[in-house]
């Protein structure tokens, strides 16, 4: 699984890096813009890796 943080001086800033970080990957938002965790604006995100399924004939 990839994770995505960005950072922002404002919600405004924050939201809009997250929004074109989702425009370009697929993601699911974990932590909407906040800046709650002290210092500035916040948000994280999450890709879920390609399946790794093996595909084709099983060896045993």
């Amino acid at each position: 699984m990839a994770r995505y943080t960005v950072h922002g001086a404002t919600q405004r800033e924050c939201q809009d890096a997250l929004d074109e970080l989702g425009r370009l990957l697929d993601l699911t938002v974990t932590l909407p813009p906040t800046d709650r965790l002290g210092g500035n604006w916040i948000a994280r995100a999450t890709r879920k890796a390609p399946d790794q399924e093996v595909q084709g004939l099983a060896m045993r």
